[in-house]
């Protein structure tokens, strides 16, 4: 305990000196930069790969980010650690999770942006990721949200669980294409599930939790919409700079409609329907981002299409 408590003050003393440079220009830039890491980013950067720019890469990552996402869930609830005290730190953002470790760091930072540099191999994106992950673990303690350990924990955890991905993925996705399409549609809904149901309490003690309803819905969505656009779209992401920025206009007013409308739902929390209606909203926007969206881009032209040859 001593221990902890010897950590918690030096991140304190550790971010309030990062914050004492702070202005209204750092506090835009950290604030932009932290942003990389939210879900909403996730939104931005997983839908524009897979629709303009790489399939596999898009499909690949999204699930690779969801499941580290879970076991930063996991992570979190079992050691239990709390946020710096806002009473001491000056805060820019909220968060109602526990401290450590940060998956802005770990998700939204090393498994992007790790994943994106292997895939890519130049130079110059491979050193454009390493200062993007720096700063987004950075941000975390100019918001006042996070402790130095839980930016450090994140970024070692999310290197752990990228190298091990990068290892097995083309195993894993050989795996998924031997199956046949029930048993795709099986593991597709079951295994998120499963995960959810292994999601553990939050802070607010709430079980099954709505990080684990989000991710859950998400996979469930893209797993039923890569079965779906396999069979009547297999889109490609090739074409005109111009057509692929129309493409992905068209594409984030069908996904954002989803996304951003259901967050103006009622709270349904105390008739216990609020896990069921996450899970059903983020599973309609993974189906819409992996399947819906690439038919629409298809019928409108946007997109050719490998089944007409």
């Amino acid at each position: 305990m001593e221990q902890l408590f010897g950590l918690q003050t030096w991140g304190t003393d550790l971010i309030l000196a990062i914050q004492a440079f702070s202005s209204g220009a750092l506090d835009t830039f950290f604030l932009a930069v932290t942003w990389l890491g939210n879900r909403d980013a996730y939104l931005v950067i997983l839908t524009l790969l897979y629709w303009c720019i790489n399939r596999r890469w898009g499909a690949r990552l999204l699930v690779l980010a969801m499941l580290s996402s879970w076991l930063n869930e996991a992570v979190k609830s079992l050691f239990d650690l709390p946020r710096p005290d806002p009473t001491r730190v000056r805060r820019l953002v909220s968060e109602s999770s526990f401290g450590f470790p940060s998956n802005h760091a770990q998700t939204g930072a090393v498994i992007v942006w790790g994943y994106l540099a292997a895939k890519v191999r130049r130079p110059w994106f491979t050193a454009l990721a390493v200062v993007l992950i720096f700063l987004i673990g950075l941000s975390r303690l100019y918001v006042g949200i996070h402790f130095p350990q839980d930016v450090i924990g994140g970024w070692l955890l999310g290197i752990v669980i990228l190298l091990l991905w990068l290892r097995f993925e083309d195993r894993m996705a050989a795996w998924w294409h031997s199956l046949p399409v029930r048993r795709q549609a099986l593991v597709a809904i079951a295994g998120p599930l499963v995960l959810m149901f292994l999601t553990p309490a939050d802070s607010f003690n709430r079980y099954p939790n709505e990080t684990g309803a989000t991710l859950a819905g998400i996979l469930i969505g893209a797993g039923l919409g890569t079965i779906l656009e396999a069979r009547t779209v297999q889109f490609r992401v090739d074409g005109p700079l111009g057509r692929r920025a129309l493409r992905y206009l068209v594409g984030i007013v069908l996904v954002g409609a989803l996304y951003f409308g259901g967050s103006m739902l009622p709270d349904l929390h105390p008739w216990g329907l609020d896990i069921a209606l996450r899970l059903l909203r983020y599973g309609l926007v993974g189906l819409t981002a992996v399947w819906l969206a690439p038919w629409v881009f298809v019928k409108l032209r946007l997109a050719e299409s490998d089944l007409r040859n």
